[in-house]
């Protein structure tokens, strides 16, 4: 019984890091003035509150001081709101949020059913959320057991919110990873021009086809999967509305994720092509300008970062000084292709998001409103291609094979790209008519 008032009483610690420091009456009026709905301003509050954290993670910050002076000040000031317009939180008392809330109580108690960690999360990332536990910070972690070059921003919300559980067992530190998971496929789904009845449904597809218990085991790659739906999202509020603030909140989720893992900077770099690409016929140049160089400068503070006190190891044991011959070429395409074949398979919201790509491309240009996001997602998607093909043909010459690198990782590079194009799937179903 203690267990299940503890894992309430986190999903209760997650909503005040979204309802703080935006407003809901503020966000909606200045803010999200555009396409405004519930899960924007949870998300927005989230990913600061997260970028707060970030900070946090270099200093001496006490991390429990800190969550009981934020906890203390969000229930105050929304407290304050509840009182001064007793409509406040109206917005939230619907189906859709109820289930949004049902849904993550249900996952929170199926983890906790069976909590154990990957192989790889208990020999490097889970040292990281221990040593973060312990209150260390990140210039710590050259000294601690695993691999320390991996970015830490995952794993300090996962030791922050460990240590700040009431019975502060492990998985409760994860138990963030699900709420922002389902957070971000709730905000995906609320672009969809249907009925709450058709949202639901979705909501629940999408789920299904997306929920891998094993990525939750200690696995980072979910939190790619969620910031890069938000930033798809985002982008695409950008290009409708021309609102700069949604091109600022792409932003901060795309630059977040190098700190989260090593291919994080990779896809950043991806997002910043497709931005020049698109950014000569629709975009405002200086804009694009001003947040490809920002992106820039942050990539190299995290890189000096790491360098200066972990040290780097950008390719883990690729290499791109290859000798190619024939035997070589046909081994690599014959691998990639299997591996891409299975990848496809097993997360299964890849076969939609073709199917949606299918459907759009055999529809009449002159039929779509989104025909600058469509542009930009199929930019992104020749570029992914390109990126993920680069990045296991350096291994084709590693000690421990081509093919040990496409069976143990590919599928999870797959999963997290999936993030960037599962809007496809909510623009496809938007031209589809249904009425239920």
């Amino acid at each position: 019984m203690i267990e299940l008032i503890s894992i309430i009483f986190t999903f209760f610690t997650f909503i005040l890091f979204s309802i703080f420091p935006f407003q809901i009456q503020y966000s909606q009026k200045v803010i999200f003035n555009y396409n405004y709905n519930n899960y924007d301003i949870l998300f927005l509050n989230l990913i600061v509150n997260i970028s707060i954290l970030l900070v946090l993670s270099f200093t001496k910050i006490d991390y429990f001081y800190y969550f009981i002076m934020f906890s203390t000040i969000s229930l105050i000031s929304n407290f304050y709101f509840l009182i001064q317009k007793k409509s406040y939180f109206k917005k939230y008392f619907n189906i859709n949020f109820i289930f949004f809330i049902l849904l993550n109580i249900f996952i929170f108690i199926y983890l906790a059913q069976d909590p154990t960690l990957s192989w790889d999360s208990q020999k490097n990332w889970f040292y990281k959320a221990q040593s973060f536990f312990y209150n260390y910070n990140f210039f710590d972690l050259s000294d601690m057991e695993g691999v320390n070059y991996y970015p830490h921003l995952g794993t300090f919300l996962w030791g922050f919110f460990w240590k700040n559980s009431i019975l502060q067992y492990e998985y409760f530190g994860r138990l963030i990873y699900i709420y922002i998971f389902l957070l971000s496929i709730f905000s995906i789904c609320d672009l969809l021009k249907k009925s709450e009845n058709i949202k639901i449904i979705l909501v629940s597809i999408l789920l299904l086809i997306c929920f891998d218990n094993f990525l939750f085991r200690g696995y980072q790659e979910v939190l790619i999967f969620s910031l890069l739906i938000f930033s798809t999202k985002n982008f695409y509020n950008y290009i409708s509305s021309q609102n700069k603030k949604f091109l600022l909140i792409s932003f901060i989720c795309i630059n977040l994720l190098p700190w989260i893992k090593n291919e994080g900077y990779l896809f950043l770099i991806v997002f910043n092509f497709s931005l020049l690409f698109l950014g000569l016929g629709f975009l405002k140049k200086k804009e694009v300008i001003y947040f490809i160089l920002s992106s820039l400068i942050l990539l190299i503070f995290k890189k000096y970062l790491f360098f200066r006190y972990l040290g780097i190891d950008l390719f883990h044991g690729g290499t791109l000084d290859l000798v190619i011959n024939f035997n070589i070429l046909l081994e690599y395409i014959y691998f990639i292709t299997l591996g891409f074949i299975i990848a496809i398979f097993k997360y299964k919201v890849w076969l939609f998001i073709l199917l949606s790509i299918f459907y759009l491309n055999k529809k009449n240009k002159n039929f779509f409103k989104e025909l600058k996001i469509i542009k930009f997602l199929k930019i992104n998607f020749f570029l992914y291609l390109i990126l993920v093909l680069g990045i296991y043909f350096s291994y084709v010459n590693h000690i421990y094979g081509l093919s040990w690198w496409i069976d143990n990782s590919l599928d999870r590079i797959i999963y997290q790209i999936s993030g960037f194009f599962i809007i496809y799937i909510i623009l496809a179903v938007n031209y589809i008519k249904i009425k239920i």
